[in-house]
Formats: structure tokens, C-alpha cells, sequence
């Protein structure tokens, strides 16, 4: 696989804070200075931005689905070097560090890459605006896709942070003085605001962008590779920022307009690729069968709580040694969802669709329909229709539960257990709590803002 790592010559440090110092005045694509690409950028120099956004997704990603996994008790990252991965993310020091994690500690990568990410896009939709090669159609799709990144970006690291808030606007990089200013952290409910604006500004520039990107897509977007195809994509992140909100209805029309299938694969969507060419990215996710190193195992409840025949089951495997995580966890299974170190994972499916589908008609009464969808997922994992496995499943709440289990399954290490029942009020499913070996296990609601920011705003209030 190609390399897709773009080097810039200015320096990404902390949040949104960049180095103005333009330490190479070479126009290289390669090592295109921040001043460089933001005065009537090259083509060449829009080519590898975009290619270099793209590539930026899969920062963090890593990070992201350990620590949910790990605190949605669906994984245990089981390093025999580092105990942490198993204590604290399995909320052993919550007494000590505010409910949640340590915030100067070592769980926090996601959230530098994250935001690196959203200000690189931000990035890439200033320096289209100076160009004077691109056209007006062309500089509508780097903006819609730019958004779009930002929206993809922003929402996991804001799911994770959760009460906390996020840094909802940051400084104007045209402007000096501006770049050690970045703005105040607002609130869940604000920050879910921003995000859907992003989607929203994004589908309006997607919508009048012609044909075709003005940069390459590379392979992971095959389907969706266009500013038409792409719009599907944002308007199913803006499907996923409506479910948070609870704004069903919007969230049934956002669906409308993505690339839900009820009928189609359940795998369809957009991937992030990896590799082992020198300078990229393999992908941390997968270990060897068996791995005693430090192997990704899950709670085996996983494939206890499992109806008979179900298929998802085939994302785990029985470990020929049972792995001990610390005096609380046994696991005889571990993950096996990658083939390899150059496995590609989803961003998001079409599966995932369809239950957000079922979700959103549950919760606006059309239970048929819910039903209807519940089916199709259920039956694409081996297992009979819900009037035939569970005809006493009837009612909206059950048919919630329902939904909650069949996500459980579907989305298994994607990203959404733990931000599922955090959502319902429902934290008390999920397994290890309580006292167990001497230690005291919690499930935690958030992940501590990074110390770097609290001293930050401390040095420099807003």
C-alpha cells in the first residue's frame, strides 16, 4: 500500500496550537510550509493535503477504541508491561482521579490526534479558499469533505471528554498573535451543536461541488469517492450526531439521505487502510492468535449472554491459555476482528444504519418498523426473526433492549458500547463493578480533560 503520511514542516503541539515559524521557505509538497499552503497553494501541494487528511483519520482511532472498549467492558487491553491498561481504564482510581482516568497520564493520545485532525481539515479548507487554479465547484467539495473531517474528528473526541466539552472555536491562523488563543470548552450539548453545523455547512459545499474531488481519494473511500457519494457519508455522521441528541425525527431524515440499505450488504462503508510501508501505518489493533505479549481479550460474557447460532461471534476466539488480567479478569477468549497488521477498519457501515434506523422508529412509534429493521440485523447474524426467538418482545423499552443488545453484537469494538448505555441510563449492565480482588472497579462516565489543557487555560484564561 502507498504511503499516505504528509509531512509539514510546522509544528502541531498540544490542541490547536501551531508554530508560525516557517523554518523552510522551499515550496516541497512534501514539506509544504503553513505559510505556503495558505497563500495559492499548488495543485500538487491541494493533492497532498487532501490525501494527507485523509490519512490523519486513522490517528487516534487506536487510542479511541481501546479506552472505549475498555470502559464499555468489551476489551481488555492485556499488556504484561503495562497494568494500567487493565486497572485503571477498568476504573480501579477513580477515587483518585476525579471519577475518571489520570489526566496527565497515558490514555489521553486520542485526543491530541483528534484535534490535530480537525485543524488540519481546517486547514485544508483555508488553503482552498486562496487558491486561484481551483474552481468554485472545486474548492465546494474540499470544504464539504474538510467538514465532513472535522464533524468525524470532533464527535469521538468529544464522546469521550462528554461532560467536559470541547474547544469549540480556535484561533485564525491569518492572524498573528491569534495561534496561542485557542477558545473556551463548551458543553455536550454545544459541542453536538457545532458538530452537526460542520455536517451541515459540509452537505450545502458537497452539494455544489460538481463531479468529482479536486484531490484524490484513496482506496478506503471506494463508494464514496465523490462529492455525491461522499454526501451520503456526512449525512450518516449526521444520523450518528442526531441519535445523541435524541432528535429522532432528524435523525430518520438525515438516514434518508445516506447510504442506509435495508436490504443491502451489511458491510458496505468507508474503511481507513493500513500498512507496513516504511512511514506508515499498521494497524495496532490486531495481535496473533494466542499472543501472551499483550493480547486484546474481552469479557467472556461477550460469548456467554450470545443467543445460539449467532454469528458475530466469530469476531472472538477461544485462546488455547486462559489470560489473567490483575486479580479481577479471566478471560478465555480474545479479539480476532483483523486478519492481519494490514487489516482495514470501518469507519462506519452499513449495518450500523440499519440499527440506527430501527432506533430512530422505535423511539417515534413506528414499532413495526423498528421491528422490521431489528429482523434484517438478526437474521444477517444466523438468527431467527424476533416473533419466532422472542415473541414476548413487544413493547417500546423492550424492543430499546432489544436494539441495545443487537448494537452490542453488531458493533462489537467499533466504538459504542460504552457511549450506548452511558446514553440509556443503563451503565449497570455492563460487567466489573463493585469490589473484586481487593479492588474496586467503576465504570467511569468520561475521560479527564488532559492536564496539558487545564494548566494551559490556567497560564492563559480566556
Amino acid at each position: 500500500m502507498k504511503s499516505y503520511k504528509i509531512i509539514f514542516s510546522f509544528l502541531i503541539a498540544g490542541v490547536f496550537t501551531f508554530s508560525s515559524c516557517d523554518v523552510d521557505n522551499t515550496i516541497d509538497p512534501n514539506r509544504a510550509s503553513l505559510g505556503s499552503v495558505q497563500k495559492n497553494p499548488t495543485l500538487n501541494q491541494i493533492n497532498f493535503l487532501g490525501v494527507g487528511v485523509q490519512a490523519d483519520m486513522r490517528n487516534g482511532m487506536a487510542s479511541f477504541l481501546i479506552n472505549t472498549g475498555s470502559a464499555g467492558r468489551e476489551i481488555i487491553n492485556s499488556t504484561s508491561t503495562e497494568p494500567r491498561n487493565y486497572t485503571e481504564l477498568l476504573g480501579t482510581s477513580v477515587d483518585i482521579y476525579n471519577g475518571a482516568n489520570n489526566a496527565a497520564g497515558i490514555f489521553n493520545g486520542y485526543y491530541t490526534s483528534f484535534s490535530q485532525n480537525r485543524r488540519r481539515a481546517d486547514v485544508f479548507t483555508r488553503s482552498a479558499e486562496t487558491s486561484t487554479t481551483l474552481t468554485a465547484e472545486q474548492k465546494a467539495g474540499i470544504k464539504g469533505f474538510a467538514r465532513t473531517v472535522q464533524a468525524f474528528a470532533a464527535l469521538n473526541l468529544l464522546n469521550l471528554q462528554f461532560e467536559n466539552g470541547m474547544r469549540e472555536s480556535f484561533s485564525d491562523l491569518s492572524a498573528p498573535g491569534d495561534l496561542l488563543k485557542p477558545g473556551p470548552f463548551g458543553t455536550y450539548e454545544s459541542g453536538l451543536a457545532l458538530i452537526k453545523g460542520y455536517l451541515d455547512e459540509g452537505a450545502a459545499s458537497l452539494a455544489e461541488a460538481g463531479g468529482a474531488f479536486a484531490f484524490p481519494m484513496t482506496a478506503g473511500w471506494a463508494g464514496f469517492d465523490t462529492p455525491a457519494t461522499f454526501l451520503q457519508f456526512n449525512r450518516a455522521m449526521a444520523a450518528r450526531v442526531a441519535m445523541y441528541q435524541k432528535d429522532w425525527t432528524g435523525m430518520l431524515t438525515a438516514l434518508n439521505n445516506s447510504f442506509l440499505n435495508l436490504n443491502g450488504a451489511i458491510n458496505v462503508g468507508p474503511k481507513l487502510l493500513y500498512s507496513t510501508t516504511p512511514g506508515d501505518l499498521a494497524n495496532a489493533l490486531w495481535h496473533s492468535p494466542n499472543d501472551n505479549g499483550a493480547p486484546f481479550v474481552i469479557f467472556d460474557q461477550f460469548v456467554t449472554d450470545a443467543e445460539t447460532g449467532d454469528t458475530r461471534l466469530s469476531k472472538v476466539g477461544l485462546r488455547t491459555t486462559a489470560r489473567q488480567s490483575g486479580t479481577a479478569a479471566t478471560s478465555a477468549y480474545e479479539v480476532r476482528m483483523y486478519a492481519s497488521n494490514v487489516s482495514s477498519i470501518s469507519i462506519l457501515r452499513n449495518e450500523e444504519l440499519i440499527l440506527m434506523s430501527a432506533e430512530a422508529k422505535i423511539q417515534t412509534g413506528d414499532l413495526a418498523g423498528g421491528i422490521a429493521a431489528l429482523n434484517k440485523i438478526r437474521t444477517s447474524a444466523g438468527l431467527p426473526i424476533l416473533a419466532t426467538a422472542k415473541p414476548t418482545v413487544t413493547t417500546k423499552d423492550q424492543l430499546i433492549d432489544e436494539l441495545l443488545n443487537q448494537r452490542r453484537y453488531s458493533l462489537f469494538w467499533e466504538g459504542h458500547r460504552w457511549i450506548d448505555v452511558r446514553r440509556y441510563n443503563k451503565v449497570n449492565i455492563l460487567p466489573l463493578q463493585g469490589t473484586v480482588g481487593g479492588s474496586t472497579y467503576v465504570v467511569f462516565k468520561q475521560f479527564s480533560r488532559p492536564d496539558s489543557e487545564v494548566q494551559w487555560d490556567r497560564v492563559n484564561p480566556n
